[in-house]
């Protein structure tokens, strides 16, 4: 009777495992779609704030005076 209380004792504590790493699986997939949604979330509201300031000017403004350059000859 010992081996067969054993090898029971052995195959409980196994599947006890293997659910606990499933269990842990299904947590980080849960905690990584959550994280991916808020991301995504973030991504569009960046997006819909750049629609509204519109775009930003490329080229910065230069002086009403006319710049006179002076080369050396």
């Amino acid at each position: 009777m010992g081996i067969f209380t054993l090898i029971i004792v052995i195959l409980a504590t196994t599947s006890l495992f293997i659910y606990a790493y499933k269990f842990n699986l299904e947590l980080q997939n849960n905690k990584l779609i959550k994280n991916l949604e808020e991301y995504a979330k973030k991504e569009e509201t960046k997006q819909q704030k750049s629609k509204i300031l519109g775009p930003k000017q490329a080229k910065r403004k230069r002086n009403k005076k006319e710049r006179t350059r002076m080369y050396h000859v």
